[in-house]
């Protein structure tokens, strides 16, 4: 190293050090440094630059971030293990198990080599168990990413093209998750013009000419803006332009399809009072100099966003008219906003509370835990993961107004289940804003929602398919784990010797004792009867294990597929499982579309019933009864509909979208003036007929739910 990259690198720990106060902090540092100073002398980066540059770039971040002494002493030797000739029995030696710990951690997620999400869910599994056991882990990896990104441009095309495409699709997200917004969006930005050259290279060029005259704009509303406050006796702590990042311009321009006019935050001016007080103090003095944009104020002060954001944002017609956003924050939460998780772990040593709240707004990563001991496969994984990671969230209210924050997409019983376990697994009902409504119905940002139990309700099977969340699913597999297993494995057997036969001509006892023995040990299974209770549990898929039997059988005949006779029968699935044998009940003799139940039986299967018919509601047969649909395995359905709406232009085009978006075919749709004189027809009342095909009966109740949802609708029913 040279002697001026020996003094930099010198004068760069000096700045470190002085976010710290405590003497023994600043020792732990210095030492850290040296080791990593002498650990990597001689080494350099692809870039050309000497090897220690690296690590305190990452310090430095952490430092900002506030983050405490063992955090930045692990970043300052977070390559040495892998890197160098240091051991992590060496680092422990000097540093203590704390610091090893992290080091050790940030080593192993360095190993996990990304090749696209859905080919790597399992390296995501222990990204995510690791950032579980100590959130510090995963911030030292985002200060090393970010350096890395800043001299991306220096390794291979490739090369830089794959971690680009991590940053985007993996990094970034987790840190905006995280509240570490800042570098998450760095960390886009940083990784937009890899990824998508010709997008970014667009969006630089078009904002580039819109924020020159942004920034004369706002030059001139300061000074008013100041002069106003100070009437009012506020003086902030902080007025600054905020820039829209270049990645999110863009994600925003997708949506509205490439309508500038539409991006009212490109540029927004932040401002930071003392209270909490003079924040809607402040946004009272806007509004009176400037009208509001209807529809664009939000408080998030009142209503923080999952990940714990808070401000007050509005959108104003500013001077000359112009739509300007203001976003107001007291200090603490807008180091909240900035540094997210990284803060709360600071005031941890500060204040008492800072466990549960900590819990509060990020119990997800706590509940990462329980994935160490995560079984599924890795596609499985993957979906909970975009889940309850990577997906929006949602604010739903309990009656009491507590907020409970959900994937979008939740339903009931992922509410239910995130208040208590014994609420969800006896939820009976649920109320939305006064209305009853199914436990499958998809709820909504802001809806209050109360859910009715009873000592005598279980859990569904049924359940497992609209449950979204990791939680939800996990408590409704654990409570079928505690019912009868003799009953699991009479059903599991018959589902799995069903499936057998109809492909193979042969059931289990049928196979070869070795195709049986290894199909054990690849599902870590004890012996078949464990198997067999986990099919008829629904733990394991049947598809899974015979596919898993047919690669092990020895010469497998190709034989193919037995049919049934009755094809009615098999357009029916049985709470989410298949594989049961299944027969028409004699007694009530269901048809599409009557809505049915199964009654599951040890020796014939599975008999199907109308829901209505008296013969079901025999004490005796209640926990032998599954829920059953008719579903999409032999044809599409053909249904009509009619609906009726208020006269309003553009009518007709919303409910098309609707069905079409849902991917249901129109076979004819049409609208007219409702001319039946009945006490319910009103004036000006339109009906529109609708005629479509869908694969699975299930799908209809979606696109009725959200035809019903669209403004105007007055009602929507099937045509006899």
């Amino acid at each position: 190293m040279t002697a001026k990259n020996k003094t930099k690198a010198h004068g760069d720990i000096e700045e470190i050090k002085n976010f710290f106060a405590n003497k023994d902090d600043k020792e732990l540092i210095q030492k850290a440094f040296e080791k990593a100073l002498s650990a990597h002398e001689g080494q350099k980066r692809e870039s050309g630059e000497a090897y220690i540059i690296h690590p305190l770039y990452a310090a430095q971040t952490l430092a900002e971030l506030k983050m405490d002494a063992q955090t930045i002493a692990a970043a300052l030797l977070h390559d040495v293990v892998d890197d160098t000739h240091v051991t992590l029995d060496d680092i422990e030696k000097e540093f203590g198990k704390d610091i090893s710990f992290l080091v050790s951690g940030v080593s192993k997620l360095g190993k996990l080599k990304y090749r696209g999400v859905e080919r790597h869910a399992e390296n995501l599994r222990k990204m995510m168990v690791a950032m579980a056991e100590d959130v510090r882990v995963i911030l030292i990896k985002f200060a090393d990413r970010l350096h890395n990104m800043k001299t991306l441009n220096a390794l291979p095309e490739r090369k830089r093209k794959r971690i680009a495409l991590e940053t985007l699709e993996i990094y970034a997200p987790i840190a905006i998750r995280l509240g570490v917004a800042d570098i998450g969006k760095k960390l886009e930005d940083l990784a937009f013009p890899y990824v998508y050259p010709d997008k970014y290279d667009y969006v630089k060029k078009e904002s580039g000419k819109r924020l020159l005259k942004a920034e004369d704009y706002l030059k001139r509303l300061s000074p008013k803006l100041k002069r106003e406050l100070a009437r009012e006796n506020i003086k902030p702590l902080k007025i600054e332009m905020r820039t829209k990042h270049l990645y999110s311009l863009w994600v925003k321009l997708e949506k509205d399809n490439y309508n500038w006019d539409q991006i009212m935050d490109l540029m927004a001016v932040r401002i930071i009072v003392d209270s909490v007080e003079e924040c809607y103090k402040t946004l009272g003095i806007i509004h009176k100099l400037w009208h509001p944009v209807p529809g664009r104020i939000k408080d998030y002060i009142a209503l923080p966003k999952p990940n714990g954001y808070q401000s007050l944002h509005t959108t104003v017609f500013c001077i000359d008219g112009k739509r300007t956003e203001f976003q107001i924050r007291t200090l603490k939460m807008h180091e909240n906003a900035e540094y997210g998780i990284a803060a709360h772990w600071r005031y941890k040593a500060d204040e008492k509370q800072s466990d549960k709240r900590l819990n509060k707004t990020y119990g997800w990563v706590r509940q990462l835990q329980e994935w160490k001991k995560d079984t599924s496969p890795s596609d499985e994984f993957l979906n909970s993961l975009k889940i309850d990671v990577f997906n929006d969230r949602i604010f739903v209210f309990t009656p009491s107004g507590d907020v409970i924050d959900l994937p979008a997409g939740a339903t009931p019983i992922d509410f239910a289940y995130n208040i208590h376990s014994d609420v969800g697994d006896k939820c009976s009902a649920a109320i939305r804003n006064g209305k009853m409504i199914s436990l499958g119905t998809e709820l909504h940002n802001g809806d209050v929602l109360e859910i009715l139990t009873s000592k005598n309700k279980t859990p569904s099977q049924a359940w497992l398919h609209f449950a979204k969340t990791r939680s939800a699913r996990a408590h409704i597999k654990k409570w079928f784990h505690s019912q009868n297993r003799e009953q699991h494995v009479e059903a599991g057997l018959s589902m799995l010797n069903e499936e057998l036969e109809s492909i193979e001509g042969k059931n289990w006892d049928g196979l070869q004792e070795k195709t049986r023995r290894k199909t054990l040990e690849r599902f870590s299974m004890h012996n078949a009867e464990s198997l067999f209770a986990a099919i008829g549990r629904g733990d394991i898929s049947i598809t899974r294990i015979t596919n898993s039997l047919l690669e092990e059988a020895p010469q497998r005949k190709k034989v193919a597929p037995k049919t049934s006779k009755k094809t009615s029968v098999k357009s029916v699935s049985i709470a989410g499982v298949s594989g049961l044998k299944m027969r028409m009940a004699q007694c009530c003799s269901p048809a599409y579309p009557e809505s049915i139940v199964a009654y599951i039986t040890v020796d014939k299967g599975a008999s199907i019933h109308k829901t209505a018919c008296p013969n079901i509601h025999e004490k005796t047969w209640a926990e032998k009864i599954l829920p059953a649909y008719w579903s999409s395995a032999e044809r599409n359905y053909s249904i009509p509909l009619t609906i009726k709406t208020t006269n309003r232009v553009g009518m007709l085009q919303d409910i098309s979208k609707i069905i079409a978006d849902f991917n249901a075919n129109i076979v004819s749709i049409n609208a007219g003036v409702n001319k039946n004189k009945t006490s319910s027809a009103k004036d000006g009342e339109v009906e529109i007929k609708a005629d479509i095909e869908i694969e699975d009966i299930q799908l209809l109740r979606k696109i009725i739910e959200k035809i019903k949802m669209t403004d105007g609708v007055v009602e929507i029913k099937r045509r006899v």
